[in-house]
């Protein structure tokens, strides 16, 4: 049979286990919110213990919390941020607005520990309290975005690391393709003639420019609203209180933290945190792009593109016998969308700002973390388990792009639109390749053909002047 001890609040009396470490706030908060089994993550876990390490150290500093209780704060705040207590902060991410439940879940745990650290009982706070001691010079309304901004740059180192290997996968594969010619096709339709190579340096590219992308939206993450408390006015703070833990913090984290200038509106508005998550919905739809295009790619074996070969890394069908899907590209898709659907709920909850505080914050924290937690994940399978395999079919390539019109563009220069448009038709018409009805008619010769054929010719910019003065001699 369960134990209980009986803690009692404003409200009055509740039930606690008896050997846990939370206290009367969490526990009503436990019965109020069973919603989705879903919890903080790991970094928000890590982030809010790093805030209320912090937060001790610094009112110690400032000479507002005995030195005694305060080293007992710092020691049940390093086993916090250690995990040691990550079985007691598992409320529901659907919550009380602003996330006050996550932030008392936070103070009643350290302080429990702190208690018991002293020698005191938990539930007693006979040395240490959640909300004076632990809590002190803070309000939930400041501390859970100053530890979203923390665990968005805990979250994202890896998945930044992941992304970074995706684009050097793509940029090798481009080096390995660069003379594989093959068609290039708009509207899905035969348009003018592109290597292997050059497809998969643009997606390299674009993997690049999200990169930097997400880079420079990190750069907001690095000032905090420390000290605002309440609604951003810093009421119940000493006013030294928010230099002196940036300093600290930075020489904790080693991370180059600054004071929001106007914690008022740091209170107000979560924008940065939007325009954080409208990066990665981005990254998502480039993901979404490129897996389209390598499955289009892959679409084969035999009656499809067949460009390239994905990886077999499953059966495809519990009837199809031998049939290979693209299911590595399809479940990067699925996080894609993902993704791009917690931004949209991101978006939205930034409007729910009424006057001094936004209550969405826990929401918000869990869609954020949550997309980097896939993303990274989803980078990873994608690169190591798909784009690292990917091989050039170049006989399929050579014989796309030599049954199709798109050489026809390359010829523009030396025979004109209106002729090479004639010659189109006919091939068209017949069935023949262009080619050999330039070469039937007598219209260029072998060489000159092939000249002009060159890969360096059609794939890229060169010296037309040059090429039609030796077209002539």
């Amino acid at each position: 049979m369960d134990k209980f001890r009986i803690e009692k609040d404003t409200l009055g009396q509740i039930q606690v286990p008896e050997d846990s470490y939370i206290g009367s706030f969490t526990a009503r908060a436990k019965q109020n919110f069973q919603i989705s089994d879903l919890t903080a993550s790991k970094h928000f876990i890590r982030a809010i213990g790093i805030v209320k390490l912090i937060s001790s150290q610094s009112n110690a500093k400032l000479g507002l919390i005995d030195a005694k209780l305060a080293k007992a704060i710092e020691t049940a705040a390093k086993e916090f941020i250690s995990g040691k207590f990550n079985e007691e902060y598992k409320l529901d991410v659907f919550q009380a607005g602003a996330g006050t439940p996550f932030n008392m879940n936070a103070n009643e745990i350290i302080a429990n520990r702190a208690n018991e650290l002293l020698g005191g009982k938990k539930g007693e706070y006979q040395f240490v309290h959640p909300n004076n001691h632990v809590n002190m010079s803070q309000s939930s309304n400041d501390i859970i975005p100053v530890a979203l901004c923390i665990a968005i740059l805990f979250g994202a180192k890896p998945m930044l690391k992941s992304l970074s290997e995706c684009e050097k996968a793509l940029r090798a594969k481009s080096k390995q393709f660069r003379n594989v010619l093959k068609v290039g096709r708009t509207h899905l339709q035969d348009a003018v003639p592109i290597t292997l190579g050059q497809e998969f340096g643009a997606y390299a590219d674009a993997i690049k420019r999200d990169i930097d992308s997400l880079v420079y939206s990190l750069k907001s993450m690095k000032y905090l609203g420390i000290g605002g408390t309440a609604i951003g006015t810093g009421i119940n703070t000493d006013p030294r209180f928010k230099k002196t833990f940036i300093k600290l913090i930075e020489s904790y984290t080693k991370i180059k933290f600054k004071n929001e200038r106007n914690t008022i509106e740091s209170n107000q508005n979560i924008s940065k945190f939007v325009y954080f998550s409208s990066v990665l919905k981005t990254l998502s739809y480039n993901l979404l792009r490129i897996a389209n295009d390598l499955k289009l790619l892959n679409m084969g074996p035999l009656a499809g593109i067949s460009e390239i070969s994905l990886p077999e890394v499953e059966p495809g069908s519990s009837i199809m016998p031998g049939k290979i899907n693209a299911s590595i590209v399809e479940c990067l898709q699925m996080i894609c969308l993902q993704i791009i659907g917690n931004d949209q709920a991101v978006s939205v909850a930034s409007q729910l700002g009424q006057l001094e505080l936004n209550t969405t914050t826990p929401l918000v924290a869990f869609d954020i973390l949550w997309s980097l937690s896939l993303m990274q994940n989803g980078l990873d399978m994608f690169t190591n388990s798909c784009v690292k395999g990917i091989n050039a079919n170049e006989t399929r390539c050579r014989k796309n792009f030599e049954r199709s019109l798109c050489t026809a563009t390359a010829l523009n220069p030396y025979l004109g639109y209106q002729k090479t448009a004639e010659i189109v038709k006919k091939a068209l018409r017949t069935g023949k390749k262009i080619k050999y009805i330039i070469l039937d008619e007598k219209i260029l010769t072998k060489k000159q053909f092939d000249s002009i054929m060159r890969i360096q010719h059609v794939t890229k910019p060169y010296n037309i002047k040059n090429m039609l003065k030796g077209l002539k001699r």
